[in-house]
């Protein structure tokens, strides 16, 4: 056998794959787990407060017993699929040949497929009962997705160390936990909307500047992908929310439930082009 022959046989040897920490999936099952426990004894015992009566601005009408909004609480559940599926396919190693913080390591697949997996039960809070801290809740959840997108972009951008991505990270979430207290409207209304809105689009103006000026490889189409599903899920619930032309309060169907269903694959599609980022 001569050496180039040597060579052909090398390339058809199957190498194993690279051991992934087990901490990858279990980490984002344990969030769920713990989350939804706790989710179920606050909402049983009453922790977060007096539910508000009548329909509030997400249409579905208040229902007897412990869920009030059933549409909108269960389809929450689009979050913690979205979340595992996640961290499924980054433990299984499925873009493991794509170079990027997430592909690799375990500080950045924990953190962003466990922040998903939290999204449902945060949002569960809220319309499980439609009380004040089951709000404050799914807001911090909101709250929680958008101090990473916007760390985690300026983190490529810049070009950040861990430790300036969890300074920049805890800078953001602390901003936006202050304006949920402020209470002004300004463009969105509640000010923590406002500041939710503001750092979602400033984390497409640095991914733009990642495409476009770091250059960073990415399959841009699963962006574009993201970006559009959130903005078909928020069409989608203005125009059923309550007092739109769309909203049946007595419905099982409801545009808010659409629109979580819609923000579990958008933050899905998110990841997609996260995973994507390779180096030449």
């Amino acid at each position: 056998m001569n050496v180039s022959e040597i060579g052909q046989l090398d390339q058809h040897v199957m190498r194993p794959p690279v051991q992934k920490s087990p901490l990858i999936i279990w980490v984002p099952v344990v969030t769920a787990l713990v989350s939804m426990v706790l989710f179920w004894l606050a909402v049983a015992n009453g922790w977060l407060g007096a539910s508000d009566p009548g329909v509030g601005e997400f249409c579905e009408c208040q229902h007897p017993g412990l869920i009030k909004e059933p549409s909108n609480t269960w389809s929450n559940f689009g979050f913690i699929f979205s979340g595992l599926s996640i961290a499924w396919l980054l433990r299984r190693g499925t873009y493991d040949g794509n170079n990027n913080s997430l592909t690799r390591g375990l500080f950045y697949p924990v953190f962003y497929s466990s922040l998903v997996v939290f999204l449902g039960p945060g949002s569960m809070a809220k319309h499980a009962t439609n009380a004040p801290l089951g709000g404050f809740c799914d807001m911090l959840s909101m709250y929680l997705l958008a101090s990473f997108t916007v760390a985690y972009a300026a983190e490529r951008f810049f070009r950040l160390k861990p430790l300036h991505f969890t300074l920049m990270f805890s800078l953001v979430l602390t901003s936006c936990i202050i304006a949920n207290f402020i209470h002004c409207s300004i463009i969105f209304g509640f000010f923590g909307n406002t500041a939710f809105a503001f750092y979602i689009l400033l984390t497409v103006l640095l991914e733009v500047l990642n495409i476009y000026v770091r250059k960073v490889q990415h399959e841009t189409r699963w962006a574009f992908f993201s970006v559009g599903t959130l903005l078909l899920s928020f069409v989608i619930w203005n125009i059923s929310k309550t007092g739109a032309p769309l909203c049946y309060p007595d419905s099982l169907i409801q545009g808010h439930a659409i629109w979580h269903l819609l923000d579990a694959l958008a933050a899905f599609f998110l990841f997609r082009y996260y995973v994507s980022e390779h180096s030449e």
